[in-house]
């Protein structure tokens, strides 16, 4: 896969997320708690941006030359969860939604910086199925899914 197609898999996923929360009133995404799941859809939101922004620190990590590790561990991915939702909780949708859109242009941009033949993550940076982010646009479809239960 090339690098264009595989941004254009996150680009596509995040439509399609902004699809779902366009069909839903602020009220309901803030408020409502999605069926399945302990959270509403802002929370689902803060969730998200978290991932973008644990990227995003992996990201600097590596062009500094630096290790980088997941701020999560498996399995214990609740605390890490919580860390990055708690904050957000109060806040107006509309803060967290503007987050959500500022945290994914920022991760795009890094992502669009790295050369298509040497992607962060190595070789295999651009590979959906190999790729150290490849769960990024799975994860964020999975999750609009969710919240189109709304």
């Amino acid at each position: 896969m090339s690098k264009a197609d595989f941004l254009a898999e996150i680009r596509g996923a995040r439509a399609h997320l902004g699809d779902v929360l366009g069909s839903r009133d602020a009220s309901t995404l803030s408020r409502v708690v999605i069926p399945g799941l302990r959270w509403t859809a802002q929370e689902v939101l803060a969730h998200l941006i978290g991932y973008d922004l644990a990227i995003l620190k992996a990201l600097a990590d590596i062009r500094a030359g630096r290790p980088w590790a997941w701020g999560w561990t498996y399995p214990g991915f609740d605390g890490w969860n919580e860390s990055q939702v708690a904050p957000r909780r109060t806040r107006p949708y509309a803060s967290v939604r503007e987050e959500l859109d500022a945290s994914r242009a920022r991760l795009l941009a890094e992502l669009d910086r790295w050369p298509e033949n040497a992607g962060p993550f190595g070789p295999d940076t651009w590979d959906l199925q190999k790729s150290e982010i490849g769960w990024v646009g799975p994860h964020e479809r999975e999750h609009a899914e969710m919240i189109a239960r709304l």
